[in-house]
């Protein structure tokens, strides 16, 4: 039998196997983009908390590219790792920014569970008067009417999505779409909001570089910026440590 040394070390390692699935799969990537310098976060919007490199934000394979949509001209921008985001620079007036980075592929195998895809993405859009095409396999996109937004997940509409959407001041309302995959929020104040959706997948499927898994995980964001409304408060202090 195993010793009482080998069994505390083998439920050590399944815990921090669990804890680094968990804080992944809670967390969020968002997009924010000021005077032409986008920046890529991860953590929690909400909660002002923002992953740092060294740290979480080098579990990502690599810098993702940014891409800048303004009209009908499309444009791949590279990006820099930062010390708390991915960050680029923009050109011109751009409609919507989109980005999505490659996460390790997570092996539950422990938990007698198959491998899983965790793929976050983010979107930011200049406003939500123009209605924009999805792109993402999970998307959140604005439909031009005041304060709705669709979920669309490879190409069709999700009926029964959670939306979560955060206020300037970190305060979060949820939403359930429609059968048409709509959602609509109500936003009093002026300022960035972020708005979340998630949807698992549990079709077999395998990656680019050939790697099998048994689940799929999206978690994409959608962040949009009204120039009119009420004075907000600010987002919450950091929490400690980050």
């Amino acid at each position: 039998m195993p010793s009482t040394q080998c069994r505390k070390t083998a439920v050590l390692a399944t815990l921090i196997a669990c804890a680094s699935i968990t804080t992944a799969s809670a967390h969020q990537v968002w997009l924010e983009n000021t005077g032409g310098q986008a920046r890529l976060h991860f953590g929690e919007f909400n909660e002002n908390l923002r992953e740092s490199s060294p740290g979480a934000l080098d579990k990502f394979k690599g810098v993702p590219v940014l891409e800048q949509v303004a009209g009908t001209t499309a444009r791949r921008v590279e990006g820099t790792l930062g010390k708390d985001s991915f960050a680029y620079t923009t050109t011109g007036t751009p409609d919507t920014l989109f980005a999505a980075p490659a996460y390790p592929l997570i092996d539950r195998s422990k938990r007698n569970l198959p491998a899983m895809v965790w793929q976050p993405s983010a979107r930011w859009v200049a406003g939500l008067t123009k209605p924009v095409a999805p792109t993402a396999p999970l998307d959140l996109v604005p439909t031009g009417k005041p304060g709705e937004l669709k979920v669309v997940y490879k190409g069709a509409p999700v009926p029964k999505a959670k939306v979560q959407l955060a206020a300037p001041s970190g305060w979060t309302r949820e939403a359930e779409a429609g059968e048409d995959g709509t959602v609509t929020f109500v936003t009093p104040w002026k300022g960035q909001y972020v708005a979340e959706v998630k949807h698992t997948d549990k079709t077999e499927g395998t990656t680019a570089q050939g790697e099998k898994y048994g689940e799929a995980s999206y978690v994409t964001t959608l962040t949009f910026v009204l120039a009119e409304g009420m004075a907000s408060p600010p987002l919450p202090e950091p929490p400690k440590g980050h």
